[in-house]
């Protein structure tokens, strides 16, 4: 689409209501929709996750990944300098990195051999003058100009961020004080990578968004986490929203830590007794009691902490009804043997058949098959809590930063609001 084509498009499309409390099915659905986020979002004026610092340690490391649709490359070059670019040569649009990830001196293609540097440029090509005097590329054909699409690249707290876009802000300013000051907490010291895993939903990647900001659901779709004392709805707990008009937004649920150094135990339950007690429990980390946290960095990434179990989820979105999430475990590199261990026990509670994400994506799949029928309109009542959008809320019990986050994305999409709020 050009530039006209966009606005068009967006004018179309019918949004919500004026208090964000109505929000219509088609933006789950609609492959128009779908289409102009890519264009909007993902490879518009955001800053997207690409990975930690750690991943690329050495010069040659590379990892890949996505920005919604599309495929990237982050290296690491022998200077010590980060790059990312498009993952498709410049050619005829080959994978040119096909492995997750691994360590190389340069990347060449597959098909016809172009050869690439560590930071995407195009270092050489066969046969450029052609062979005994036939074949060959014209004159004025030059390496220079057919590297790799190149992202923009910042780091903070040793993770690591892209953006298509010049005129995305600086990365610290995107990022807001609340969300800067959790990552220096969550992420102030040396990181190592424990693991990976992949999750695929069939549901629209917003439906995965609005569930991270949707903390009342927990205890009830949940009864693991109230039930061992792990989550519940009397938390005392902040979500702030107030960067990015209302994209980001930062979740905090506390709990007192115990006395001494023993580590917490799971409330007495009626007749529920689980055979390893350390998938629930742990010990606290942090001096403020912080025992939950949530960060969601729009478009693209989710840090999600609770107990001692650390995991950001980058957020790939495929078609309107289909979603990956690239789950990467991490550690601090100080921990000890036993904290090494009380983390993997806890990642248990995530990942594709973790007791917690297993119950969310049947949730998320069962949305998206009812809402997916054209000839039955309707919309998303989002009122608990009120209507509106906040700055902050200090409980759980509250769709709020839902209603942010519809009103920054209406904003960054250009898509008309309802000139009416919605009625009872």
């Amino acid at each position: 689409m050009d530039g006209m084509e966009t606005v068009d498009a967006a004018a179309r499309i019918t949004g919500p209501s004026s208090d964000f409390s109505r929000i219509p099915y088609h933006l789950y659905t609609d492959q128009t929709v779908f289409d102009l986020e890519q264009e909007r979002i993902f490879r518009g004026p955001t800053w997207s996750y690409l990975g930690f610092e750690t991943e690329v340690k050495e010069p040659g490391d590379y990892i890949t990944g996505y920005v919604g649709t599309t495929p990237y490359v982050l290296t690491r070059d022998k200077d010590g300098a980060l790059h990312a670019f498009v993952n498709r040569c410049a050619h005829r649009g080959v994978a040119v990195v096909r492995d997750l990830r691994g360590n190389a001196r340069n990347f060449t293609c597959i098909y016809h051999q172009w050869c690439y540097a560590l930071n995407g440029d195009l270092i050489g090509v066969p046969m450029m003058k052609g062979m005994r005097g036939v074949g060959g590329y014209p004159d004025d054909f030059s390496v220079d100009g057919h590297g790799l699409k190149k992202l923009r690249v910042e780091s903070f707290s040793g993770i690591v961020f892209g953006t298509f876009s010049d005129e995305t802000p600086p990365l610290e300013e995107y990022l807001g004080p609340a969300i800067c000051a959790r990552l220096k907490l969550v992420c102030g010291r040396p990181i190592k990578v424990t693991g990976y895993h992949r999750h695929t939903m069939r549901a629209n990647w917003k439906l995965f968004v609005e569930n991270t900001r949707d903390m009342y659901h927990a205890p009830m779709l949940h009864p693991f986490l109230p039930v061992f004392g792990i989550a519940d709805m009397n938390m005392r707990a902040t979500m702030e929203m107030n960067e990015r008009g209302g994209l980001n937004s930062v979740l905090a649920g506390y709990r007192p830590p115990p006395g001494g150094d023993e580590p917490a135990r799971p409330r007495p339950t009626k007749g529920l007794v689980l055979e390893e007690p350390g998938v629930a429990v742990g010990v606290p980390e942090f001096q403020d009691g912080l025992a939950l946290a949530i960060i969601s960095i729009f478009p693209s990434c989710l840090f999600t902490l609770p107990g001692n179990t650390f995991s950001v989820r980058q957020i790939r979105p495929k078609k309107p009804d289909l979603v990956e999430t690239l789950y990467t475990w991490y550690a601090f590199e100080d921990d000890d043997q036993e904290m090494l261990q009380r983390r993997r026990m806890q990642n248990n509670l995530f990942g594709p058949a973790g007791y917690v994400a297993m119950e969310d994506a049947e949730a998320l799949e069962l949305i998206q098959q009812r809402i997916s029928d054209a000839a039955l309109e309707g919309c998303s009542v989002l009122e608990f809590g009120g209507r509106g959008t906040e700055d902050r809320i200090d409980h759980m019990l509250s769709e709020g930063a839902i209603r942010a986050f519809w009103k920054g994305y209406c904003d960054i999409m250009g898509i008309p609001v309802s000139d009416e709020p919605a009625v009872a």
